[in-house]
């Protein structure tokens, strides 16, 4: 790209992002959606203004992304987690296995390579919870019990959905091994587990943040308790002299923690969403949804316009056929394994999850940009991946509503008929 017309390049593109986003809230619809239209409009399908050479666009891309990532990672609490964690689990793994098999054994019956069908259902994994938790906020769900074990099953399944990727690129690459498959694993849990465990401490000894915790000899009363000394000092990244250290600090956790995440093997995004799975405890302390809000504003639209711009609808047309398979498969294989997953919850619940989980969004666009970046799918697919990402992402809020307001409806009947009865 010439620089001389970098910032014509950036005010185009983020002036349709907003004008698809704007289009798409106003129509009730995600704004991702307008978002990924804008960089279908601005890519080769009409004015080319945006291609896959275009490395600054690039680089502008992944930074939406890592940030988008934090931002979810950050609205997670381990200790919410906590209380779902065996549903949550039992939903992630059946919402991993399922897709995936569907995803992989249909795609080889719709002539696709061994390596394109795995890529294609390594991107039916992972689910885009963002979008889900928009829907139920919406309607007032957001802290039910279906929500957090949504969020819960989420962040199972973007850690299996990240280890199916990486033993698929290494199986695409001709690199895995089964002791190469050990020590991703190995790497990839305990990665997990040291963030997890030792991050949350580190950073709420840095923040001076207070225990609150039961206190049986108050008489069941709420008493606040310093676990270790460091509760009662002050809040050390409050002393740094920078202007807004304590932002400084987190900027610097959050492409350390991607750099590190990308060399065990993981997406280096994953690493961006538990740095804010570790603040998610000291956000409100921080004010960091305040102070990101404006780089989420303005970076994570140039990722969904750059993933938009990957597709030429010109190409399409031989392929569609096979986007409208995937996303029956998609939707399917989402809403009946998690529904499973969490049938001990009643049948009520377990819908709302099933259809909570469906959605692939940015998730599935991601698998699909490291799958053509590495060669080892074609453009054909790429497209394909993309306009299943984008059909879930239009259909999951109809059917997430669909289902509430279904099972609302047949709840008030039974208890009309019980009523009734007695």
């Amino acid at each position: 790209m010439d620089t001389s017309n970098a910032l014509l390049f950036i005010f185009v593109a983020f002036l349709a992002a907003k004008i698809g986003g704007e289009v798409m809230e106003r129509l009730r619809m995600p704004a991702v959606t307008g978002e990924l239209i804008a960089g279908i409009i601005l890519g080769p399908t009409l004015f080319n203004i945006i291609t896959s050479q275009d490395t600054f666009f690039e680089v502008l891309a992944q930074l939406g992304a890592t940030f988008l990532l934090f931002s979810v990672g950050m609205e997670t609490k381990l200790a919410e987690l906590k209380k779902v964690g065996t549903t949550a689990a039992s939903v992630a793994i059946l919402g991993v296995v399922m897709p995936f098999i569907l995803g992989y054994y249909v795609s080889i019956l719709m002539f696709a390579s061994s390596i394109e069908a795995m890529f294609i259902g390594a991107s039916l994994v992972a689910t885009s919870v963002g979008i889900t938790a928009r829907v139920l906020d919406d309607m007032g769900m957001i802290h039910t019990q279906e929500a957090k074990i949504i969020l819960g099953a989420a962040v199972f399944d973007d850690i299996l959905g990240m280890i199916v990727l990486t033993l698929v690129g290494g199986v695409a690459a001709g690199q895995l091994s089964y002791l190469n498959l050990a020590i991703v694993i190995g790497e990839s849990l305990c990665f997990v587990a040291i963030v997890v465990m030792l991050g949350t401490r580190i950073v709420r000894y840095a923040s001076g943040k207070r225990e609150v915790r039961f206190d049986r000899t108050t008489g069941g009363a709420w008493a606040v308790h310093y676990s270790t000394r460091a509760f009662h000092r002050d809040n050390w990244l409050n002393k740094l002299v920078q202007k807004q250290a304590p932002f400084v600090v987190i900027l610097i956790v959050i492409f350390g923690l991607s750099a590190m995440a990308s060399e065990v093997g993981l997406a280096a995004i994953i690493g961006a969403f538990f740095a804010g799975l570790i603040f998610s405890d000291t956000k409100e302390t921080y004010e960091l949804e305040q102070k990101f809000e404006p780089l989420n504003v303005l970076l994570v639209p140039f990722f969904f316009v750059v993933m938009g711009a990957r597709v030429d609808l010109r190409n399409v047309t031989g392929v569609v056929p096979f986007a409208i398979v995937m996303t029956i498969i998609a939707i399917l294989s989402k809403l009946i394994g998690c529904s499973l997953g969490a049938v001990t919850k009643g049948e009520r619940t377990a819908l709302i999850i099933g259809a909570g989980m469906v959605p692939r969004g940015e998730v599935g666009i991601v698998v699909a940009m490291m799958g053509l970046t590495m060669g080892t799918i074609s453009l054909d697919t790429y497209s394909v991946i993309i306009l299943v990402s984008l059909a879930t992402t239009l259909y999951a809020p109809f059917l997430i509503k669909t289902v509430i307001k279904a099972e609302s409806k047949n709840g008030a009947q039974r208890w009309t008929t019980r009523r009734s009865r007695s």
